[in-house]
């Protein structure tokens, strides 16, 4: 869960800098930090107090669109980390099969031998 806590604070991130830009959301993130004592790195952790926040700040409607989008763009992300992890596992079972097929008449030579 922890490394969900950490995706979805990246995710946050990259929303945040996406709608308020750059500095702007380094400075949100400062003030959110000193008034409500709320790191970046756990907004993941404690999304109900970040959302909170942000609605005092920017107000209820925006801070949900903020939220959507940032959903969005965890379910893109995990989605394109199980596609990769897909990929790989379809090279290793590629690799498997072709080990198989190299050690098979070695096999079938030992079985030739012991009967």
């Amino acid at each position: 869960m922890e490394r969900f806590g950490e995706l979805l604070s990246a995710t946050m991130y990259v929303t945040m800098r996406q709608v308020f830009g750059e500095s702007c959301s380094e400075l949100i993130y400062r003030l959110m930090e000193r008034q409500a004592s709320l790191k970046r790195e756990e907004v993941g952790e404690k999304i109900e107090a970040f959302q909170a926040y942000l609605q005092k700040l920017v107000g209820s409607e925006a801070a949900q669109i903020i939220l959507a989008t940032s959903l969005k763009e965890l379910c893109t992300e995990l989605r394109l980390e199980y596609e990769e992890i897909e990929k790989y596992l379809s090279l290793l079972d590629e690799l498997y099969d072709v080990k198989f097929r190299l050690l098979a008449p070695f096999l079938k030579e030992e079985r030739s031998v012991c009967n």
